[in-house]
């Protein structure tokens, strides 16, 4: 324990030399203020997650391999933390300007379509990843969930969406379901056949199971988020441009972030890395200290480290991405969470 102890307070000594040091370049990057797209915390937090655990596993690896000797063991540490820690702040101001681009353009496709988004917004609370998830697919975000939660925001997504279309058959599921401007509690479970335009009858009539028994009456949370009237929806105008906007522009996110990924993962050596990145990285010149004939090796250790730490970086985020938008109620299965999932996965081949 006071070998690891000395080996902590070394590395952070060296860190802390050179242009006011370099894991103060890290210490300073503050994500903190998590931008949209990005879902990392202080610059601590990035170290304890992106740095440290790839440095342990390059130096442990090397050893067991016996490849390096004790002394290179401690300089490759000392550089990888070096490289990592000057690269991940560079490669994090790229990965967050990519979703402030994506934000922006959001911001103007929600300003395109005002209304619609107006209609929805007590079940957006502003949250810049339900925006994005709703544009790229509003039909998908119209679920059961939203519609139990709050029918008047779930039948105001309707008629936006539909652009008004729906509307004679809405105000018959709000007479029916006891919903007014005031709104109390709605009833469930009314056999109600009203029709809409082209919905047919309600799906809440009384009906057998196979066993000759009643089925239970669904609710308005049923009602409102049938695959019937997902069809429905499909066919507006105003949802067909949506999504072909949204798809669009997240699909380019995903495309930029797989890129830059690439550019990371392809690289051949620090200084094709360095080149890549168009990032100075520190701790190179570290490597000075480790015999000739050991440095060869000792490179590849932290070239691979970093690249395995960039990976976790790329994928960390997307998840993080993944999750928040789930917790604030798109699908798990939505269109959306599907594609970034799909950018995930081809980022971990990479």
């Amino acid at each position: 324990m006071k070998s690891e102890q000395l080996l902590r307070e070394y590395v952070l000594r060296v860190l802390s030399e050179d242009d006011g040091g370099v894991y103060g370049d890290l210490a300073s990057f503050d994500a903190g203020m998590n931008p949209y797209g990005m879902n990392l915390g202080s610059g601590e937090d990035l170290y304890n997650v992106f740095v440290k655990p790839f440095a342990d596993v390059a130096t442990t690896a090397m050893g067991k391999g016996k490849e390096l000797s004790q002394h290179a063991q401690t300089v490759v540490k000392v550089a990888f933390e070096a490289v990592a820690t000057s690269i991940i702040p560079i490669l994090s101001d790229s990965y967050s300007e990519i979703f402030a681009k994506e934000k922006e353009r959001i911001d103007k496709i929600r300003e395109e379509y005002k209304d619609v988004y107006q209609s929805n917004w007590d079940a957006f609370k502003d949250d810049d990843v339900m925006c994005t998830a709703f544009c790229y697919a509003p039909a998908a975000v119209l679920t059961a969930r939203l519609a139990k939660k709050s029918p008047k925001v779930a039948i105001a997504m309707i008629s936006a969406l539909s652009g008004g279309t729906l509307d004679p058959w809405l105000e018959k599921v709000k007479h029916a379901f006891g919903i007014t401007d005031k709104e109390e509690e709605p009833k469930t479970g009314l056999n109600f056949s009203g029709e809409g335009p082209g919905m047919g009858p309600v799906e809440s009539v009384v009906r057998e199971d196979a066993n000759g028994g009643e089925r239970p009456k669904p609710d308005i949370s049923e009602l409102l988020s049938s695959d019937k009237l997902h069809a429905k929806l499909q066919n507006s105008p105003i949802v067909q441009r949506m999504e072909q906007e949204g798809k669009a522009l997240v699909r380019n996110t995903l495309q930029q972030v797989f890129k830059q990924a690439q550019g990371v993962m392809k690289a051949t050596s620090l200084q094709d890395l360095q080149n890549k990145t168009g990032t100075h990285l520190k701790g190179m010149d570290k490597l000075n200290k480790v015999p000739q004939q050991e440095r060869k090796a000792a490179e590849q250790a932290i070239l691979s480290s970093t690249k395995k730490a960039m990976k976790a970086f790329y994928t960390k985020n997307l998840e993080a991405q993944v999750k928040q938008a789930i917790q604030a109620g798109v699908p798990q299965d939505s269109p959306y969470v599907q594609d970034i999932q799909t950018a995930i996965s081809h980022v971990k081949a990479l």
